[in-house]
């Protein structure tokens, strides 16, 4: 693992001068040496004194913010409006698990006198866990994102494996928790990070048998790949993924067409912002046949209007275009597209016109296109797509838009309850609020655990167990 590999500068279109080597072989030992003495010490620890690693964490942050921005930028050709945004939510989802962990139950007791005896309930944490950083989040889902803040909040020790495509970012952020961890004197292996370009650091730790939980951020194919890995261990850990998602709309008949009008202008931005490169992006439009011809006729105005941005990387765009062109080619499908001269890796958008009949038979239409590309379909009624949400995966989210808010379709509530994390009623699936009531998962393949969020202070629980001791008189 000695070859050097160099991430994208999106914006340029053009490889950057920078030079990165992967993570040596001999880290490995290292971390063997150290990892159960560190995991022990932080296990050992209060919430308090976690909320302080957190809080320190966050401090660094803030005092580098502008260098973060700078590579974030250059890295990833994301705008640095998105940088503050993305920020933000790093910095306020290290602060909610700082005061969450102080305040939550860590156990519960209760007394049979009559049996003489208490049983007393602990949760624990689950030991050192793997976190693989997302190529679309380089901070919110990435070295010092979601996973790891919620495994650290927990008490468990963390390898972060830095996304290829922003290992400076990446490292910008773990010296920060670095930083934290030489300042409370705590061990530095309650940390760790390696970096490579290939597969070779997250299947060694994956398959090593001191990692006791995987947290992932990404494709279907990646999160399936460690699925199998975990499950192949001697010992098998969880796996928490998440992974693809339609995150379907239904447009139902009993809107005005101001109304309307509106909500294409929303869709239209949640499609493209950021070149539709969110896991929460909406990928299949179904629309009532009575709004159907004056809802495209709007979208395809307002997607005009919007400028294209660039892609992430090429991998994600050659994957985008691959599927844009994959789809378009099915026999049935009406094509729109961007009709802007293709520039660098910018994201052009498309929208696929099809039917219900053709969405039944056409596998390819269920499948997520990443990035500004959504189909569209109109439909009768509610009950005519019954077997279509039967056909379907597990979703992410779903987004009705109803002025009958109170009164879903049976049909639909029985899609959400089944298959949906999320149920969107009059608004847009882009935007995931980092709050205790948030539920960022689904059945299968949205999330590999339909049971745990990956966002908000409830994920903590993936990262934990429960101990109950038995005492008696």
């Amino acid at each position: 693992m000695s070859k050097g590999f160099r991430t994208f500068q999106a914006a340029l279109n053009t490889w950057d001068t920078q030079l990165y080597f992967p993570t040596p072989t001999s880290f490995l030992q290292d971390w063997e040496n150290n990892i159960q003495e560190a995991q022990k010490r932080f296990k050992a620890t209060t919430p308090t004194q976690r909320a302080a690693l957190l809080l320190r964490i966050a401090s660094f942050l803030q005092q580098d913010k502008l260098d973060i921005q700078e590579v974030y930028c250059r890295e990833s050709g994301l705008s640095k409006e998105r940088f503050e945004s993305e920020f933000a939510r790093l910095t306020n989802t290290i602060f909610v698990f700082a005061e969450h962990i102080q305040q939550f139950s860590w156990q519960k007791q209760n007394i049979l006198p009559l049996e003489n005896k208490t049983l007393l309930k602990k949760r624990i944490a689950l030991g050192p866990v793997l976190v693989l950083g997302s190529s679309n989040f380089p901070l919110a889902y990435s070295t010092m994102g979601g996973d790891t803040t919620a495994a650290l909040a927990a008490g468990c020790c963390v390898v972060v494996k830095a996304h290829p495509m922003h290992v400076g970012t990446s490292l910008a952020v773990a010296n920060c928790v670095k930083r934290a961890l030489q300042e409370l004197n705590l061990p530095d292996r309650i940390f760790s990070h390696v970096i490579d370009n290939t597969y070779a650091w997250a299947t060694t730790f994956a398959k090593h048998p001191q990692i006791q939980a995987i947290g992932f951020t990404g494709s279907i194919k990646g999160g399936r790949a460690l699925m199998d890995l975990a499950a192949q261990r001697p010992r098998p850990i969880p796996v928490f993924a998440e992974m693809g998602s339609l995150n379907p709309v239904v447009i139902c008949s009993d809107l005005q067409i101001v109304q309307i009008e509106t909500i294409a202008q929303q869709l239209a931005r949640s499609i493209c912002t950021d070149a539709g490169q969110f896991c929460t992006k909406p990928g299949l439009l179904l629309v009532d046949a009575t709004h159907f011809e004056t809802f495209k006729k709007l979208l395809l105005e307002a997607l005009a209007t919007l400028v294209a941005v660039p892609m992430l990387h090429p991998d994600i765009y050659q994957k985008f275009e691959a599927c844009k062109r994959q789809v378009f080619q099915v026999k049935g499908v009406k094509p729109y597209q961007s009709n802007v001269n293709q520039d660098g890796l910018k994201g052009l958008w498309g929208i696929a016109q099809t039917t219900p009949e053709l969405l039944l038979i056409e596998s390819t239409l269920l499948e997520e296109v990443f990035g500004p590309f959504a189909v569209l379909s109109p439909f009768e009624n509610e009950n005519v797509l019954q077997p279509l949400f039967e056909k379907m995966n597990g979703q992410l989210t779903i987004s009705i838009f109803t002025n009958n808010a109170l009164d879903i379709h049976p049909v639909l509530t029985h899609f959400i309850e089944e298959k949906v994390g999320r149920a969107i009623i009059n608004g847009v699936p882009t935007g995931v609020s980092v709050i205790e009531a948030m539920h960022h998962g689904g059945a299968y393949p949205a999330s590999s655990d339909a049971r745990f969020t990956a966002v908000g202070p409830d994920s903590i629980l993936r990262f934990t167990k429960e101990v109950c001791w038995q005492l008696h008189q």
